[in-house]
């Protein structure tokens, strides 16, 4: 949906400090030698990674001036101006696939795939694996937008249209908190 990118351009905007429990992930996973599959499939069971990340998601609720790119960053910081950017399967599938063979960090945490079909897939499969292991731990649903202040559908925007709404819609929202 491009969570990363924009989080980059809209901190870089507001010179806040970007965190992503996607890095805190994929460090857990290069420190415990696991794929990302493996990951997954451990945290159906096991939720020790998981409590890690959300140790570290924690944490950063006294800071100030942060952008934090997290699945849940709406439960563990429930004052902060959430934003969903939403996408179609298929649009983000190819994203995905290119982000992949091309993103370094990403293949060294042994998220390398084969084909747009491998992608949709495991896209599929996250998500139900989120879905499933988040309403267990936490009674949440990460994908209901009731969550979040605003959803934008990122398939019809350009990544600086898209950091510049939110950058627009946070500093109002600034002003009525």
């Amino acid at each position: 949906s491009g969570k990363s990118s924009t989080a980059d351009k809209v901190a870089e905007m507001l010179n806040y400090t970007r965190y992503s429990s996607g890095d805190m992930v994929r460090q857990l996973l290069q420190k415990h030698h696991l794929t990302l599959a493996q990951y997954n499939e451990q945290a159906r069971n096991d939720h020790a990674l998981d409590d890690q990340v959300d140790t570290m998601l924690r944490d950063l609720r006294s800071a100030n001036d942060i952008i934090v790119d997290s699945r849940l960053g709406f439960y563990w910081l429930p004052e902060s101006f959430k934003v969903y950017l939403d996408l179609d399967m298929e649009v983000a599938t190819v994203r995905i696939y290119k982000d992949a063979v091309s993103n370094t960090s990403r293949s060294g945490a042994g998220e390398g795939i084969a084909s747009l079909a491998d992608v949709s897939r495991q896209v599929h499969d996250r998500m139900e694996s989120e879905r499933q292991r988040f309403r267990t731990l936490y009674h949440v649903d990460p994908y209901d937008l009731s969550h979040f202040d605003l959803v934008i559908d990122t398939s019809r925007h350009s990544p600086q249209t898209v950091a510049l709404t939110v950058f627009v819609t946070y500093k109002k929202w600034l002003v009525t908190e």
